[in-house]
């Protein structure tokens, strides 16, 4: 089958200088595919890496984060999006860092698989098994968490969205779906959810 290899794109590049600008640089990178772009798979991004900057004694928090999710663009959207996937813990095996990022890799395919688009408070009914979260039936995109957060991304006026990765449970979706996204908000309040800590 014909294809041909490609470097990332000026765009790719400036997200990543980006992520490592706010949290510096990743402690592991994992790469899926080889930038190899093959007849009829033009409209997939050739490389997703996934860099892992892990907890520390200041911030008990693992972040994974997809770059090249955003070298394609994804139907019906005008602008491209990166995975962001943070988990509370103290540390994490190399296994269960390759289990991440591989789930991360694997939902970043979906938009252009299904040539769709992925937006902030969509949501995945069934991404698969959730890596650490054994509640998790699917996943909420949330935008930042807090109002001085970080979520977007713009270069030369292309718009990277950073969609927040939420595992949620069963309940949790039919509640949003059924009663909208302030019920499933007092739920967590509520109940003290945690949505970093794996459940």
């Amino acid at each position: 089958m014909p294809s041909k290899h490609t470097a990332p794109s000026e765009l790719v590049r400036a997200v990543y200088f980006e992520h490592v600008d706010h949290f510096g640089e990743p402690d592991r990178s994992i790469r899926f595919g080889d930038g190899t772009i093959r007849d009829g798979e033009e409209h997939f991004p050739p490389v997703i890496d996934v860099m892992i900057w892990r907890p520390d004694d200041e911030v008990e928090i693992g972040t994974f984060a997809t770059i090249g999710m955003s070298e394609r663009p994804m139907s019906g959207a005008d602008y491209r999006v990166e995975l962001h996937f943070a988990i509370r813990r103290k540390s994490f095996t190399e296994d269960e860092e390759n289990r991440v990022a591989r789930f991360l890799a694997n939902m970043a395919t979906y938009p252009f698989h299904y040539k769709t688009h992925l937006n902030w408070w969509h949501s995945l009914r069934d991404p698969g098994s959730i890596p650490l979260f054994s509640e998790g039936m699917s996943v909420l995109f949330h935008p930042r968490f807090v109002e001085d957060g970080w979520d977007t991304i713009t270069h030369n006026d292309q718009t990277v969205k950073i969609l927040n990765v939420v595992p949620v449970t069963a309940e949790e979706r039919s509640l949003k779906n059924e009663s909208g996204m302030n019920a499933l908000f007092d739920h967590w309040a509520e109940l003290n959810i945690d949505l970093f800590e794996p459940r």
